[in-house]
């Protein structure tokens, strides 16, 4: 869980800039709005990240909330931004137009689904820019087949396990896990992140990633990732928040029992906790049974914005970086 350091308030507004300008009604609710506490972390990470005069990418514009911020308070020359979700760039871009006219001609908004940074346009956009932020689902679909098989292996329970999803639209929330069979961290959940760090780096060899992220999976695990595909990972900010309650998370009380009487239970430990403040942790199980019994009952878990910086592109991940 967190130290007292970690836990990062976003920085405070300088007195000439105004405050963020409320996300249109318009937009799906499943967008993360500029209240929010991930926004609020994800948003304090930026501010900490040197983006000043830089060209940035963010996957997944979402409202536009963060493309806003990016030019308005972290002084970036210029934001591409681009969704899976078709319907969101044209909103972002009229949020943008409303709330900050002058700064339109600083941003592109990329029409249609675009999968990560996959597609003509955005593999030619990334291939120009300093740095790609993204928030990303961590969790897969409940609804996906190979999911459900193991969910029902480790749980010894039938496929309805989770019930049915809770909200149409869950882009925003989870991803589809048998998409990302081939990359060794979609087992514990970090496949279609692990795939937009490969694909940065293949195509933006020199920029850097900021992600904002849940630590439910545990923070070595986080810092893992980006050091096996050649980026040294530093922490930007940090709080704990509360279990989002349109996120199923069986999915981790699954792991912890796929990892039962293994031997590993010390080596990968899932992180939720029972407080705000996060002292007293409790198992990804007792948190899903928590919310399985009462959906009110308070379960918190840590989320922290990680900067990676890429290595020297001769330099290989050492062997426990790939584990």
């Amino acid at each position: 869980m967190p130290s007292e350091h970690t836990m990062l308030a976003p920085a405070p507004a300088p007195a000439s800039v105004p405050d963020p300008a409320p996300v249109p009604a318009s937009v799906p609710s499943f967008t993360f709005n500029p209240s929010d506490p991930w926004t609020v972390t994800f948003q304090a990470g930026l501010e900490r990240a040197g983006l000043r005069g830089r060209r940035v990418y963010e996957v997944g514009v979402g409202s536009g909330a963060n493309v806003l911020h990016l030019l308005r308070r972290c002084g970036a020359a210029h934001v591409t931004a681009s969704d899976l979700d078709p319907r969101l760039p044209p909103l972002a871009r009229r949020f943008v137009m409303d709330a900050a006219p002058g700064l339109a001609g600083r941003c592109r908004f990329i029409e249609g689904s675009v999968s990560l940074v996959d597609g003509p346009a955005a593999t030619e956009a990334v291939a120009a820019v300093d740095a790609v932020v993204a928030c990303l689902p961590q969790v897969p679909d409940p609804g996906d087949a190979m999911y459900t098989r193991f969910r029902a292996a480790q749980l010894r329970t039938g496929p309805e396990t989770g019930g049915p999803l809770r909200i149409t639209d869950h882009a925003a929330h989870y991803y589809p896990w048998s998409a990302f069979d081939d990359h060794p961290f979609n087992a514990v959940g970090l496949g279609l992140i692990e795939a937009l760090l490969r694909r940065v780096r293949a195509r933006a060899p020199r920029a850097e990633v900021v992600l904002n992220l849940g630590c439910r999976i545990g923070k070595d695990v986080l810092t893992r990732l980006f050091r096996a595909h050649g980026y040294r990972p530093e922490e930007l900010a940090s709080r704990v928040v509360p279990q989002d309650g349109r996120t199923d998370i069986t999915f981790f009380a699954a792991l912890e029992a796929a990892l039962r009487g293994t031997g590993h239970e010390k080596e990968f430990t899932c992180s939720f906790s029972a407080d705000p403040e996060g002292r007293r942790p409790i198992s990804a199980t007792e948190a899903a049974d928590r919310l399985a019994a009462d959906p009110g009952t308070p379960v918190f878990h840590e989320i922290c914005v990680l900067r990676g910086r890429p290595t020297a592109l001769d330099d290989a991940p050492d062997e426990e970086d790939r584990r």
